[in-house]
Parts: structure tokens; C-alpha cells; sequence
């Protein structure tokens, strides 16, 4: 099937629902299933690469954060200090879960609790400098990696990937939270 066959959200019924799929669309959604378990082993498997060639080319081993500590330093870098509970509906886990990867990062130097100025009951988690130190050396790491990987894709190609992936993420995470996304 090409990207243009089907190219509608036209198939939703009036309760918001898709009904049965034609065979067409169920393919898609099988080759999206498939293709998304092998992204996510490949990834993986290509970050873990990226860090050795990089040691071995004499470079630091850095972009070691696990992909836990990465996403928190990020959501701590973009959006400032946090209690764990805003921290957790950000990323969509558990507060303990969150707790425990706090806890984690703080040994490590990366992150660290302070009490809440405006309520000192209340514990807030920030980034380091560490951790901001260490979120920068792996994302510089991962997008020098990704730009040797999609070095054959156009400008257009790689801008639609990353627009596409950040809408399934968008809906993947308005899914978990029993809705859909404002923008439908």
C-alpha cells in the first residue's frame, strides 16, 4: 500500500470509532506494529553501538544515561525543578516509579531534591550541573549518531519522521490517559 491509498481520517464512524478495517488498512496496522517492536530493539541496539565507536575512537563514554535519567533530566532541563508527582504525569509512570529513578540519579550526581520555597513541606527534584552536563554530551551523541544514520534522507524526509513520531507520541500518550488528542 502507498502512503497516499487510504490517506484519510474520513474512516471514523460518528461515535468517534473506526469500525472493522478494510484488509488494506489492517496490513498497515500490522507493517506499524512490526515496524515499531523492531524500532525500538534497533535503537537501542544502534545507541549501545554509537557509544562504542565513540570509546573507541578515543572519545569519552559519555550518553550513557539510561533512557529513564535521560528523559527526566530532559523534562527537568525543559520545563525547571518539579515534585515527583508532576514529574510522573509528565512522563506518564507511577510516583514511586519516579521516586525510585530519582533516587537513582541523585547517587549518580544528576539530579537532587530541595525543599519547595513556596511550600517547605513540599520536596521539588532539579538537574545538576552534572546532570544538565551529561543530558547535553548524550544528546549530542545520539544526534550525531541519527545524523549518520538518516544521512541519505532528505531535509523534507527526516522533518516528516520527526513530526510523525512526536503526533504518535502525543497519541500514544492521550491514549493512556483514556482520550484522544485535542487536535482530532
Amino acid at each position: 500500500m502507498t502512503v497516499a491509498r487510504g490517506n484519510s481520517s474520513a474512516d471514523r464512524l460518528a461515535d468517534g470509532s473506526t469500525g472493522a478495517p478494510d484488509p488494506a488498512a489492517r496490513e498497515v496496522l500490522s507493517t506499524i506494529e512490526l515496524e515499531l517492536a523492531q524500532l525500538l530493539r534497533r535503537a537501542e541496539r544502534t545507541t549501545a553501538a554509537g557509544r562504542a565507536k565513540s570509546v573507541r575512537a578515543g572519545g569519552p563514554p559519555s550518553g550513557t544515561l539510561d533512557r529513564s535519567a535521560y528523559l527526566l533530566l530532559h523534562d527537568l532541563l525543559v520545563d525547571g525543578a518539579q515534585n515527583v508527582n508532576t514529574l510522573a504525569d509528565h512522563l506518564g509512570l507511577d510516583a514511586s516509579t519516579v521516586t525510585r529513578q530519582v533516587v537513582a540519579m541523585e547517587r549518580a550526581g544528576l539530579a537532587r531534591r530541595t525543599r519547595d520555597p513556596a511550600d517547605g513541606r513540599a520536596v521539588l527534584v532539579e538537574a545538576t550541573p552534572q546532570g544538565v552536563d551529561e543530558l547535553a554530551r548524550h544528546r549530542e551523541m545520539r544526534t550525531e549518531l541519527y545524523a549518520e544514520v538518516l544521512a541519505d534522507w532528505s531535509r523534507l524526509d527526516r522533518a516528516l519522521l520527526g513530526e510523525l513520531l512526536e503526533r504518535l507520541n502525543d497519541d500514544l500518550d492521550a491514549y493512556k490517559r483514556g482520550g484522544r488528542r485535542a487536535t482530532d
